[in-house]
């Protein structure tokens, strides 16, 4: 009898336990569902309130007269002449599609427009992401294990450039002295590897100076654990200490400030494909900006939302197992 109520009892513990599960991955859909169709709404309307209509815009482009007729003929050709909940509808309907509609200033459809550029922004944006991460680590741990020391001095000095001095600085810098004044790159030939890489590293520089500290105060924070001060009494070096026994907090720390970056992987490298005449996504974004390109500017609202969306999810899905495997 008592086996019987205790084997009842394990399982009424793991149905309650699944319960609250199913409960938590209901309210984390629900709440990007509601996130889904707030940024849709807002990057629908945001565009709207662009002072210059899209239709001018494209006559200007095209050196046409600004006539009532070539006007009624784009409002009808680009569906603006519905009121603005029916324009809403069908364009979100053709998103969930995957149709971003026709881009105004390519007249290409935008997907395409997208699926050709994106691979210039992905590997910029992870690129240096990726190293900013590994550089960050070891330079945050060598100042950790000698504080005020030449390793901290200079991720300090790191840190405060960063801040202060924005990114296209540097790329003029190195446009004007390797690509004109030496003239040992031509960085406008049409070849964009030399420009994808100066791009890479000027960003991860960025992106280090925040993420430096960040894996140097978690080393400092560490050293005052009963386990560390534990593993010290015993003769065990520093060194030896926070980089077998730290290193699993402080790879949580960073990959948790790193998410917020993930969305510099999509629109990060703006001004430096910019610069560099690099065709990413995020030049592509720039002109559409100037040209007043209505489905170009939501649909990559839109995308670095769904890239958000999907960067969170694993992440949250990563961080799940290893609670269920420590409370193991």
């Amino acid at each position: 009898m008592r086996t019987y109520i205790k084997n009842n009892k394990g399982q009424m513990e793991i149905s309650l336990h699944l319960l609250s599960i199913w409960r938590k991955i209901l309210k984390y859909f629900i709440k990007w569902f509601l996130l889904f169709w707030g940024v849709s709404i807002v990057s629908f309307l945001v565009v709207r309130l662009l002072p210059v209509s899209p239709v001018e815009m494209l006559l200007q482009k095209y050196n046409l007269p600004l006539t009532e007729e070539n006007k009624v003929f784009l409002t009808l050709r680009y569906g603006l002449d519905k009121n603005i909940v029916k324009q809403y509808y069908l364009w979100l309907s053709g998103i969930l599609k995957g149709d971003f509609g026709i881009s105004f200033f390519s007249r290409l459809p935008v997907r395409e427009e997208f699926l050709r550029r994106l691979p210039y922004s992905f590997v910029i944006g992870f690129s240096s992401l990726l190293l900013a991460n590994v550089f960050s680590f070891f330079l945050g741990y060598f100042a950790a294990i000698e504080k005020r020391g030449i390793v901290d001095r200079m991720t300090r000095f790191f840190s405060i450039l960063s801040l202060s001095c924005p990114p296209f600085l540097f790329a003029i810098l190195i446009l004007y002295s390797l690509g004109v004044k030496i003239k040992i790159i031509s960085f406008f030939s049409g070849n964009y590897f030399w420009g994808s890489v100066f791009s890479i590293f000027i960003l991860c520089f960025y992106q280090m100076g925040n993420l430096t500290r960040i894996v140097y105060n978690r080393f400092l924070s560490l050293q005052e654990e009963s386990y560390v001060k534990f593993y010290r009494i015993r003769g065990f070096s520093l060194e030896y200490v926070l980089f077998l026994h730290c290193y699993k907090p402080v790879l949580y720390s960073l990959l948790s400030a790193s998410v917020s970056k993930c969305s510099s992987v999509i629109g990060g490298s703006s001004v430096l494909e910019f610069a560099f005449s690099i065709p990413g996504i995020s030049y592509f974004l720039i002109s559409s900006i100037v040209a007043r390109d209505y489905n170009v500017i939501q649909a990559y609202i839109f995308f670095v939302f769904i890239w958000m969306f999907l960067i969170h999810f694993l992440f949250d899905i990563l961080l799940f197992f290893f609670k269920e495997k420590k409370e193991e």
